[in-house]
């Protein structure tokens, strides 16, 4: 009776479809979610550090590169009638600092620079959601740090090795203000967000799956070219979330933005998207991943992986 209880569950979740299932237990965990959000940003501390350090050490020529110096030079008094712009010393102290907020922020909450076996464990959290095995947050965190902090903490310097090597390969093309510059750059900001995937894909298979590192990258990137229309789509989403909208809300540089911009992003952004991604792997694992039971791969693509699902 009880398994029969357990079944019609089953077909009433699946009926309703992933897209309806991702929201519907997000919401039911919507305390632990805000939870995971401030736990994150408290846990990261070190991390918002290390992404303090990039933004004095790239700011400077991402600036130029985007053409930001509209965003921090403040208007001088006018003479004769054409306006004139403050020099460099004169630049607006709160706008800089602003723009070096967003990119901490953006860095860290996008997985690109984070405290790794933290992220290993939040994974867990997100993992144990998805399948309504969750418990307790901390308990669930502790069992995803625990078993998986040493892949984790290779995952975190590789993340940002590969982020400082992006950047300033950006920057670098970017500002060599030429049509050869200009595409090379762009396909950096694409490879910067693919990347933003890739980390979130690793941190994810490592609560799912039993591989060893190098086997969890190969597959991360491998699941951003079998769906990559998917992921094009999630591309989106994450650059949305993680550049543009606090891009818009603090560079408005109102009391009302910044006040929106520090709920959304201290109790709500941040662990709705990683949930969301951690949420897309899950469906992928469930594609890709022989289960340990029945040793079925699917016939689309052969992925080198163990599953830890039952």
């Amino acid at each position: 009776m009880a398994q029969d209880i357990k079944d019609n569950k089953d077909l009433e979740e699946r009926a309703k479809g992933p897209f309806a299932h991702f929201f519907i237990s997000g919401w039911n965990h919507l305390v632990r979610l805000m939870g995971v959000n401030v736990l994150y940003m408290l846990f990261n501390i070190p991390a918002l550090a290390v992404a303090f350090g990039f933004a004095i050490v790239f700011m400077p020529g991402l600036i130029t590169a985007f053409d930001l110096q509209k965003f921090i030079t403040v208007p001088a008094v006018p003479q004769d009638g054409a306006p004139v712009y403050a020099s460099a010393s004169q630049v607006s102290v709160q706008l800089y600092l602003l723009l070096i907020a967003f990119f901490v922020i953006s860095l860290v909450a996008s997985l690109l620079v984070t405290v790794g076996p933290f992220q290993a464990g939040f994974a867990q959290v997100y993992k144990d959601i998805r399948n309504g095995t969750s418990v307790s947050l901390f308990s669930s965190f502790k069992v995803g740090l625990k078993e998986n902090w040493k892949k984790s903490l290779v995952s975190m310097f590789i993340g940002i090795f590969f982020t400082a090597v992006i950047i300033l390969a950006v920057s670098f093309y970017l500002n060599m203000k030429s049509d050869v510059g200009i595409v090379i750059g762009t396909v950096f900001c694409v490879l910067f967000i693919a990347f933003i995937l890739i980390q979130n894909f690793v941190y994810n298979l490592m609560v799912t799956t039993d591989l060893k590192l190098g086997q969890i990258y190969k597959n991360a990137v491998l699941f951003l070219l079998i769906r990559f229309a998917n992921c094009l789509a999630l591309g989106i989403v994450v650059a949305l979330f993680y550049v543009i909208i606090p891009f818009y809300l603090l560079m408005s540089a109102s009391y009302l933005t910044l006040g929106v911009f520090v709920f959304l992003y201290s109790f709500v952004v941040v662990a709705w998207v990683q949930y969301g991604l951690s949420y897309y792997t899950g469906c992928l694992v469930d594609k890709y991943v022989a289960s340990e039971i029945n040793e079925e791969k699917s016939d689309d693509v052969e992925l080198e992986l163990d599953s830890k699902e039952e």
